[in-house]
């Protein structure tokens, strides 16, 4: 898929947003940062704790939750390309699974040898197995299993 298709596509972005959940209220993520509106780590973002803390009382605007999350998918399709070799070119489906498995761990994906590797020969299933056998599979079974399965289901 063209990228910047990639970046405006409804399938990804329902699938982050189910991954991730929405949550216009901020809240301490699985490793204890700050995150609010879909998995955005406002830590990360330099956002001040005054505005945490405002938000914590009033909620995140969908206005600003909606921009986080253009920007994330972005960022996390950027990585993509910089991570596997020739992203634009892999299947729709490929692009997908990668794009929201960056949404959520962006250049830790550098620490995935195997997976790239399966990757760069289009080793579908070898690529799901690598996946599986992560400890992000340990942290998000469900997320793991479903991106794996569509992997796997690559001709």
């Amino acid at each position: 898929m063209d990228i910047d298709n990639l970046k405006a596509d409804s399938a990804l972005q329902a699938e982050i947003a189910f991954d991730e959940g929405i949550r216009s209220t901020p809240y301490k993520d699985s490793r204890g940062n700050w995150t609010g509106g879909i998995g955005h780590n406002l830590e990360a973002h330099g956002i001040a704790w005054s505005d945490i803390a405002a938000w914590l009382k009033t909620g995140i605007p969908d206005q600003t939750i909606t921009e986080w999350f253009a920007e994330d998918v972005e960022a996390a399709i950027t990585c993509c390309e910089q991570v596997f070799d020739g992203f634009g070119a892999l299947p729709d489906e490929a692009q997908r699974v990668l794009a929201n498995m960056a949404f959520d761990l962006m250049y830790g994906l550098w620490r995935w040898p195997r997976l790239r590797s399966h990757v760069a020969q289009s080793d579908w299933k070898g690529a799901a197995e690598s996946i599986l056998q992560s400890r992000f599979a340990t942290e998000a079974p469900n997320r793991c299993r479903r991106l794996a399965d569509r992997l796997a289901g690559i001709l």
